[in-house]
Protein backbone atom coordinates (compact mmCIF):
# COMPACT_ATOMS: atom_id res chain seq x y z
CA UNK A 1 0.00 0.00 0.00
CA UNK A 2 1.31 3.46 -0.90
CA UNK A 3 2.44 5.61 2.00
CA UNK A 4 0.04 8.55 1.73
CA UNK A 5 0.45 10.09 5.19
CA UNK A 6 3.75 10.11 7.02
CA UNK A 7 5.65 11.86 9.80
CA UNK A 8 8.20 14.33 8.47
CA UNK A 9 10.19 17.39 9.51
CA UNK A 10 9.59 20.99 8.48
CA UNK A 11 12.69 21.87 6.46
CA UNK A 12 12.08 25.57 5.92
CA UNK A 13 9.46 28.28 5.84
CA UNK A 14 9.17 31.58 4.00
CA UNK A 15 6.58 34.35 3.60
CA UNK A 16 4.20 34.80 0.70
CA UNK A 17 4.20 38.32 -0.66
CA UNK A 18 0.98 40.14 0.20
CA UNK A 19 -0.30 37.34 2.49
CA UNK A 20 -0.76 37.98 6.22
CA UNK A 21 -2.28 34.68 7.33
CA UNK A 22 -0.47 32.05 5.29
CA UNK A 23 3.11 31.15 4.41
CA UNK A 24 5.09 28.46 2.60
CA UNK A 25 6.69 25.50 4.34
CA UNK A 26 8.93 22.79 2.94
CA UNK A 27 8.58 19.05 3.66
CA UNK A 28 11.05 16.72 1.95
CA UNK A 29 10.99 18.10 -1.62
CA UNK A 30 7.39 19.34 -1.37
CA UNK A 31 6.13 22.89 -0.97
CA UNK A 32 2.93 23.46 1.01
CA UNK A 33 0.86 26.43 2.12
CA UNK A 34 0.28 26.54 5.89
CA UNK A 35 -1.15 28.94 8.45
CA UNK A 36 1.36 31.60 9.41
CA UNK A 37 3.58 30.70 12.39
CA UNK A 38 1.94 27.29 12.77
CA UNK A 39 5.29 25.61 12.12
CA UNK A 40 8.97 26.29 12.58
CA UNK A 41 11.92 24.57 10.84
CA UNK A 42 12.72 21.33 12.65
CA UNK A 43 9.15 20.72 13.88
CA UNK A 44 7.70 17.26 13.38
CA UNK A 45 4.52 17.22 11.32
CA UNK A 46 2.18 14.88 9.49
CA UNK A 47 2.38 15.33 5.75
CA UNK A 48 -0.50 14.02 3.58
CA UNK A 49 0.29 13.64 -0.11
CA UNK A 50 -1.76 14.71 -3.10
CA UNK A 51 -3.98 11.94 -4.56
CA UNK A 52 -5.20 11.25 -1.01
CA UNK A 53 -8.73 11.13 0.40
CA UNK A 54 -8.99 11.92 4.11
CA UNK A 55 -11.47 10.44 6.58
CA UNK A 56 -14.68 12.48 6.36
CA UNK A 57 -15.67 11.34 9.86
CA UNK A 58 -12.55 12.82 11.42
CA UNK A 59 -13.38 16.35 12.71
CA UNK A 60 -9.77 17.43 12.04
CA UNK A 61 -10.56 17.19 8.34
CA UNK A 62 -13.98 18.88 8.42
CA UNK A 63 -12.63 22.00 6.67
CA UNK A 64 -11.93 19.87 3.58
CA UNK A 65 -15.62 19.06 3.01
CA UNK A 66 -15.91 21.59 0.17
CA UNK A 67 -13.05 19.81 -1.58
CA UNK A 68 -14.79 16.45 -1.10
CA UNK A 69 -12.01 15.52 1.31
CA UNK A 70 -9.55 15.15 -1.57
CA UNK A 71 -5.98 16.46 -1.47
CA UNK A 72 -4.95 17.94 -4.81
CA UNK A 73 -2.43 20.39 -6.26
CA UNK A 74 -3.49 23.99 -5.57
CA UNK A 75 -2.27 27.42 -6.56
CA UNK A 76 -2.87 30.31 -4.14
CA UNK A 77 -1.41 33.80 -4.28
CA UNK A 78 0.72 32.64 -7.19
CA UNK A 79 2.28 29.85 -5.13
CA UNK A 80 1.96 26.10 -5.69
CA UNK A 81 0.86 23.92 -2.79
CA UNK A 82 1.09 20.14 -3.05
CA UNK A 83 -0.19 18.09 -0.17
CA UNK A 84 -1.19 19.29 3.26
CA UNK A 85 0.71 19.58 6.54
CA UNK A 86 -0.70 19.07 10.03
CA UNK A 87 0.89 19.41 13.47
CA UNK A 88 1.99 16.06 14.93
CA UNK A 89 -0.81 16.44 17.49
CA UNK A 90 -3.32 15.37 14.83
CA UNK A 91 -2.37 11.79 15.75
CA UNK A 92 -3.92 12.35 19.20
CA UNK A 93 -1.53 10.11 21.09
CA UNK A 94 1.49 10.47 23.35
CA UNK A 95 3.78 8.20 21.32
CA UNK A 96 7.18 9.26 20.11
CA UNK A 97 7.01 9.30 16.33
CA UNK A 98 9.95 8.87 13.98
CA UNK A 99 10.59 10.74 10.74
CA UNK A 100 9.28 8.72 7.82
CA UNK A 101 6.77 6.77 9.92
CA UNK A 102 3.71 5.69 7.92
CA UNK A 103 0.48 6.90 9.53
CA UNK A 104 -1.79 6.26 6.54
CA UNK A 105 -3.80 3.54 8.28
CA UNK A 106 -3.91 5.37 11.60
CA UNK A 107 -5.60 8.36 9.95
CA UNK A 108 -7.71 6.21 7.61
CA UNK A 109 -6.30 7.85 4.50
CA UNK A 110 -7.08 6.26 1.14
CA UNK A 111 -5.88 6.92 -2.38
CA UNK A 112 -8.26 8.70 -4.75
CA UNK A 113 -8.11 5.75 -7.13
CA UNK A 114 -8.95 3.34 -4.32
CA UNK A 115 -12.37 4.85 -3.62
CA UNK A 116 -13.71 3.75 -7.01
CA UNK A 117 -16.10 0.83 -6.38
CA UNK A 118 -14.64 -2.44 -7.56
CA UNK A 119 -16.82 -4.68 -9.73
CA UNK A 120 -18.11 -7.85 -8.16
CA UNK A 121 -16.41 -11.04 -9.36
CA UNK A 122 -18.43 -13.20 -11.75
CA UNK A 123 -20.59 -15.82 -10.02
CA UNK A 124 -19.62 -19.50 -10.21
CA UNK A 125 -22.16 -20.34 -12.91
CA UNK A 126 -20.90 -17.53 -15.17
CA UNK A 127 -17.29 -18.55 -14.60
CA UNK A 128 -18.08 -22.16 -15.44
CA UNK A 129 -19.78 -21.15 -18.72
CA UNK A 130 -16.76 -19.00 -19.59
CA UNK A 131 -14.21 -21.72 -18.93
CA UNK A 132 -16.14 -24.75 -20.24
CA UNK A 133 -18.35 -23.44 -23.03
CA UNK A 134 -19.02 -26.77 -24.78
CA UNK A 135 -19.69 -28.66 -21.57
CA UNK A 136 -22.06 -25.95 -20.31
CA UNK A 137 -24.18 -26.40 -23.47
CA UNK A 138 -24.36 -30.18 -23.16
CA UNK A 139 -27.98 -31.30 -22.59
CA UNK A 140 -27.18 -33.95 -20.00
CA UNK A 141 -24.84 -31.62 -18.11
CA UNK A 142 -27.48 -28.86 -18.13
CA UNK A 143 -30.07 -31.26 -16.77
CA UNK A 144 -27.84 -32.37 -13.88
CA UNK A 145 -27.01 -28.73 -13.11
CA UNK A 146 -30.60 -28.33 -11.90
CA UNK A 147 -29.57 -30.18 -8.74
CA UNK A 148 -27.75 -28.32 -5.98
CA UNK A 149 -25.51 -31.28 -5.06
CA UNK A 150 -24.34 -31.60 -8.67
CA UNK A 151 -23.68 -27.87 -9.05
CA UNK A 152 -21.59 -27.91 -5.88
CA UNK A 153 -19.56 -30.86 -7.20
CA UNK A 154 -19.14 -29.28 -10.67
CA UNK A 155 -17.91 -25.99 -9.25
CA UNK A 156 -15.45 -27.78 -6.99
CA UNK A 157 -14.01 -29.90 -9.80
CA UNK A 158 -14.16 -27.54 -12.76
CA UNK A 159 -13.34 -24.10 -11.35
CA UNK A 160 -9.87 -22.99 -10.23
CA UNK A 161 -9.22 -23.06 -6.51
CA UNK A 162 -7.59 -19.62 -6.51
CA UNK A 163 -10.03 -16.82 -5.81
CA UNK A 164 -10.81 -14.70 -8.84
CA UNK A 165 -9.50 -11.19 -8.72
CA UNK A 166 -6.62 -11.77 -6.30
CA UNK A 167 -3.46 -10.05 -7.51
CA UNK A 168 -0.63 -12.63 -7.78
CA UNK A 169 1.77 -12.52 -4.84
CA UNK A 170 4.71 -13.22 -7.15
CA UNK A 171 4.28 -9.92 -9.02
CA UNK A 172 5.02 -6.46 -7.59
CA UNK A 173 2.42 -3.78 -8.27
CA UNK A 174 3.53 -0.73 -10.22
CA UNK A 175 3.94 2.56 -8.41
CA UNK A 176 6.88 4.92 -8.93
CA UNK A 177 7.92 7.18 -6.04
CA UNK A 178 7.74 10.92 -6.69
CA UNK A 179 11.00 12.83 -6.64
CA UNK A 180 9.68 15.11 -3.89
CA UNK A 181 9.59 12.11 -1.55
CA UNK A 182 13.24 11.24 -2.20
CA UNK A 183 15.06 14.53 -2.98
CA UNK A 184 18.34 13.03 -1.72
CA UNK A 185 18.55 11.03 -4.96
CA UNK A 186 19.70 14.16 -6.81
CA UNK A 187 22.91 14.22 -4.78
CA UNK A 188 23.33 10.45 -4.58
CA UNK A 189 23.20 10.01 -8.38
CA UNK A 190 24.83 13.32 -9.27
CA UNK A 191 26.71 13.09 -12.55
CA UNK A 192 25.53 9.54 -13.31
CA UNK A 193 23.86 8.96 -16.72
CA UNK A 194 20.16 8.16 -16.32
CA UNK A 195 17.37 7.04 -18.65
CA UNK A 196 14.42 9.41 -19.02
CA UNK A 197 11.10 8.13 -20.38
CA UNK A 198 7.78 9.89 -20.82
CA UNK A 199 5.13 9.00 -18.25
CA UNK A 200 1.97 8.03 -20.11
CA UNK A 201 -1.38 8.92 -18.54
CA UNK A 202 -3.33 5.68 -18.82
CA UNK A 203 -3.95 2.71 -16.60
CA UNK A 204 -1.38 0.22 -15.39
CA UNK A 205 -1.53 -3.25 -16.96
CA UNK A 206 0.48 -6.31 -15.94
CA UNK A 207 1.12 -9.60 -17.74
CA UNK A 208 2.98 -12.42 -16.02
CA UNK A 209 4.17 -15.86 -17.01
CA UNK A 210 5.46 -18.36 -14.45
CA UNK A 211 6.52 -21.95 -14.85
CA UNK A 212 4.54 -24.30 -12.67
CA UNK A 213 4.93 -28.02 -12.19
CA UNK A 214 6.42 -29.80 -15.15
CA UNK A 215 6.74 -27.69 -18.30
CA UNK A 216 3.45 -25.84 -18.04
CA UNK A 217 3.34 -22.06 -17.66
CA UNK A 218 0.77 -20.04 -15.73
CA UNK A 219 -0.25 -16.84 -17.54
CA UNK A 220 -1.94 -13.98 -15.69
CA UNK A 221 -3.48 -10.70 -16.79
CA UNK A 222 -3.91 -7.92 -14.22
CA UNK A 223 -5.03 -4.34 -13.85
CA UNK A 224 -3.23 -2.23 -11.25
CA UNK A 225 -4.73 -4.08 -8.29
CA UNK A 226 -6.88 -6.93 -9.62
CA UNK A 227 -6.27 -10.12 -11.56
CA UNK A 228 -8.44 -10.22 -14.68
CA UNK A 229 -9.37 -13.89 -14.91
CA UNK A 230 -10.67 -13.82 -18.47
CA UNK A 231 -12.04 -11.62 -21.26
CA UNK A 232 -15.52 -11.55 -19.69
CA UNK A 233 -14.50 -10.35 -16.25
CA UNK A 234 -16.02 -6.97 -15.52
CA UNK A 235 -13.62 -4.09 -14.89
CA UNK A 236 -13.91 -0.32 -14.45
CA UNK A 237 -14.36 0.18 -18.19
CA UNK A 238 -16.86 -0.98 -20.82
CA UNK A 239 -14.35 -3.40 -22.36
CA UNK A 240 -11.83 -5.59 -20.61
CA UNK A 241 -9.01 -4.03 -22.59
CA UNK A 242 -6.41 -5.78 -20.44
CA UNK A 243 -7.32 -8.95 -22.33
CA UNK A 244 -7.85 -7.03 -25.59
CA UNK A 245 -4.17 -6.02 -25.39
CA UNK A 246 -3.15 -9.58 -24.46
CA UNK A 247 -4.79 -10.92 -27.63
CA UNK A 248 -3.75 -7.99 -29.83
CA UNK A 249 -0.04 -8.54 -29.18
CA UNK A 250 -0.16 -12.28 -28.36
CA UNK A 251 1.51 -11.47 -25.09
CA UNK A 252 1.35 -14.99 -23.72
CA UNK A 253 3.31 -16.26 -26.74
CA UNK A 254 5.75 -13.35 -26.46
CA UNK A 255 6.47 -13.98 -22.78
CA UNK A 256 6.81 -17.71 -23.43
CA UNK A 257 9.33 -17.04 -26.18
CA UNK A 258 11.31 -14.65 -23.96
CA UNK A 259 11.31 -17.22 -21.15
CA UNK A 260 12.61 -19.98 -23.42
CA UNK A 261 15.30 -17.78 -24.99
CA UNK A 262 16.56 -16.78 -21.54
CA UNK A 263 16.05 -20.12 -19.79
CA UNK A 264 13.77 -18.26 -17.38
CA UNK A 265 10.99 -19.56 -15.19
CA UNK A 266 9.26 -16.19 -14.76
CA UNK A 267 8.74 -13.23 -17.11
CA UNK A 268 6.69 -10.13 -16.28
CA UNK A 269 5.71 -7.36 -18.67
CA UNK A 270 4.10 -4.16 -17.38
CA UNK A 271 2.89 -1.13 -19.25
CA UNK A 272 0.46 1.75 -19.40
CA UNK A 273 -2.67 1.13 -21.47
CA UNK A 274 -4.30 4.13 -23.14
CA UNK A 275 -7.14 4.61 -25.59
CA UNK A 276 -10.88 5.36 -25.85
CA UNK A 277 -12.50 5.86 -22.44
CA UNK A 278 -9.23 5.78 -20.50
CA UNK A 279 -8.27 9.02 -18.70
CA UNK A 280 -10.23 11.05 -21.27
CA UNK A 281 -8.02 9.56 -24.02
CA UNK A 282 -5.65 12.53 -23.94
CA UNK A 283 -3.61 11.04 -26.81
CA UNK A 284 -6.65 10.74 -29.11
CA UNK A 285 -5.96 7.07 -29.84
CA UNK A 286 -8.55 5.31 -32.03
CA UNK A 287 -7.98 1.95 -30.36
CA UNK A 288 -6.51 0.56 -27.14
CA UNK A 289 -2.75 0.41 -27.04
CA UNK A 290 -0.06 -0.30 -24.49
CA UNK A 291 3.25 1.40 -23.77
CA UNK A 292 5.60 -0.91 -21.92
CA UNK A 293 7.74 0.32 -19.04
CA UNK A 294 8.88 -2.83 -17.21
CA UNK A 295 10.31 -6.13 -18.44
CA UNK A 296 11.35 -8.40 -15.60
CA UNK A 297 13.07 -11.74 -16.20
CA UNK A 298 13.47 -14.03 -13.18
CA UNK A 299 13.23 -11.08 -10.83
CA UNK A 300 15.71 -8.86 -12.70
CA UNK A 301 14.27 -5.65 -14.12
CA UNK A 302 15.94 -4.94 -17.45
CA UNK A 303 17.41 -1.58 -18.44
CA UNK A 304 14.71 0.48 -20.17
CA UNK A 305 16.69 0.76 -23.42
CA UNK A 306 17.38 -2.98 -23.57
CA UNK A 307 13.77 -3.82 -22.70
CA UNK A 308 12.51 -1.47 -25.41
CA UNK A 309 14.74 -3.22 -27.95
CA UNK A 310 13.46 -6.67 -26.95
CA UNK A 311 9.78 -5.70 -27.05
CA UNK A 312 10.26 -3.88 -30.37
CA UNK A 313 11.31 -7.21 -31.89
CA UNK A 314 7.75 -8.38 -31.11
CA UNK A 315 6.23 -5.08 -32.36
CA UNK A 316 5.10 -4.12 -28.85
CA UNK A 317 5.30 -0.35 -28.12
CA UNK A 318 7.41 1.08 -25.32
CA UNK A 319 7.09 4.40 -23.49
CA UNK A 320 8.99 7.12 -25.39
CA UNK A 321 12.64 7.29 -24.36
CA UNK A 322 13.48 11.01 -24.10
CA UNK A 323 17.14 10.73 -23.10
CA UNK A 324 19.38 7.68 -22.62
CA UNK A 325 22.16 9.58 -20.83
CA UNK A 326 20.48 12.33 -18.83
CA UNK A 327 22.41 14.03 -16.03
CA UNK A 328 20.21 14.96 -13.07
CA UNK A 329 19.63 18.67 -12.48
CA UNK A 330 20.73 19.99 -9.06
CA UNK A 331 17.35 20.92 -7.54
CA UNK A 332 13.84 19.51 -7.27
CA UNK A 333 12.46 22.71 -8.79
CA UNK A 334 14.65 22.36 -11.88
CA UNK A 335 13.70 18.71 -12.29
CA UNK A 336 9.99 19.51 -12.08
CA UNK A 337 10.44 22.26 -14.65
CA UNK A 338 12.17 19.74 -16.92
CA UNK A 339 9.16 17.43 -16.52
CA UNK A 340 6.94 20.03 -18.20
CA UNK A 341 6.66 19.60 -21.94
CA UNK A 342 4.67 18.14 -24.81
CA UNK A 343 3.93 14.45 -25.23
CA UNK A 344 5.69 12.47 -27.92
CA UNK A 345 2.55 10.39 -28.46
CA UNK A 346 0.24 13.34 -29.23
CA UNK A 347 0.51 17.13 -29.13
CA UNK A 348 -0.72 17.62 -25.57
CA UNK A 349 0.85 18.34 -22.19
CA UNK A 350 2.77 15.29 -21.02
CA UNK A 351 1.99 13.91 -17.60
CA UNK A 352 5.63 13.92 -16.62
CA UNK A 353 8.73 11.75 -16.77
CA UNK A 354 10.18 8.64 -15.16
CA UNK A 355 13.90 8.47 -14.46
CA UNK A 356 15.98 5.35 -13.85
CA UNK A 357 19.62 4.49 -13.77
CA UNK A 358 20.85 1.91 -16.28
CA UNK A 359 21.27 -0.74 -13.56
CA UNK A 360 17.71 -0.15 -12.26
CA UNK A 361 18.92 0.37 -8.72
CA UNK A 362 16.69 3.44 -8.41
CA UNK A 363 13.75 4.99 -10.19
CA UNK A 364 11.40 7.88 -9.55
CA UNK A 365 8.88 10.05 -11.32
CA UNK A 366 8.52 13.79 -11.82
CA UNK A 367 4.93 14.80 -12.50
CA UNK A 368 4.46 18.02 -14.45
CA UNK A 369 2.91 20.75 -12.31
CA UNK A 370 1.36 22.27 -15.44
CA UNK A 371 -0.33 18.92 -16.10
CA UNK A 372 -1.58 18.65 -12.49
CA UNK A 373 -3.07 22.13 -12.50
CA UNK A 374 -4.66 21.76 -15.94
CA UNK A 375 -6.40 18.53 -14.99
CA UNK A 376 -7.18 19.51 -11.36
CA UNK A 377 -5.08 16.72 -9.84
Amino acid sequence: MRKLAHVEKIEWKRPIEGADRIELVGVLGWQCIANKDEFNPGDLCVYIEIDSVVDKDNPDFAFLEKRKYKIKTLKMRGQLSQGIVFPITILHDSKKHAIGEDVTAALKITEIEDVIPRPKPADDMTRLRQRHRKLAKNRVFKWFMKFKWFRKLAFRLLLPKKSSGKFPDWISKTDEVRLQNMPEVLEEYKGKPMVVTEKIDGTSSTYGLRKGKGRKYEFVVCSRNVRQEDMNQKCFYDDNFYWVIAFKYKIRDVLTDIAKKNGASCVIFQGETAGPGIQDNKYKLKDYDIFGFNLIIDGKKLDSCKAKEIMASYSIPWVPVLDENFILLPTVEEMLSYADGRSVVFDTLREGIVIRDHENTTSFKCISNKFLLKHNL
